[in-house]
């Protein structure tokens, strides 16, 4: 076989996939550059972002920090559901996330599916350096950056007023 003839193949292959899935690529693509309300969310003392571990879409997977990237997996869709009261829809796995089991302080955080669950309610309390605490809407424990290291899992703890409770939202527009 002559390799004109395989490249003819594969340009035929080609052109039959973006007849078939075409105009699905071009919905995702407008659906992600579209999304309101989608941000980055950077903590102050890291300069991690918060992600589902491996940007897996399983439930139960862990919720870490992360180096900051422009990926689904590391944009937060923050969908309003009372004042500075958020639910946090992660575009790629498009979940959301809670605490491990009773949210105490230490509890560390999971990726959930989306709905009836009180503990992913999260309330953004605006700082005056233009940084939000994210707190446990109903408590008084906020999402923790325990160090400065990539793939280390975020807790709940009670308020310490330090860089470690802060976060930046940075709104991202992916593709990827």
């Amino acid at each position: 076989m002559h390799a004109s003839t395989i490249l003819i193949g594969d340009a035929l292959i080609v052109a039959g996939l973006v007849t078939v899935f075409g105009h699905r690529l071009i919905k995702n693509y407008h659906r992600k550059v579209e999304t309101p309300n989608a941000f980055m969310i950077k903590n102050e003392q890291s300069g991690l972002v918060i992600r589902p571990q491996n940007a897996g879409i399983a439930d139960g997977v862990p919720i870490i920090q992360f180096t900051p990237q422009n990926w689904e997996c590391t944009t937060w869709q923050m969908i309003e559901i009372g004042p500075n009261t958020f639910l946090l829809k992660d575009l790629y796995t498009q979940k959301s996330f809670a605490p491990v089991g009773t949210p105490d302080a230490g509890a560390l955080l999971e990726q959930r599916p989306i709905g009836g669950d009180r503990n992913q309610h999260w309330q953004f309390n605006h700082q005056e350096d233009d940084t939000y605490t994210i707190q446990l809407a109903g408590t008084d424990l906020f999402i923790t950056s325990t160090s400065s290291t990539v793939d280390d899992r975020l807790t709940l703890q009670e308020a310490s007023d330090g860089a470690d409770q802060r976060w930046t939202l940075t709104q991202q527009h992916p593709i990827i």
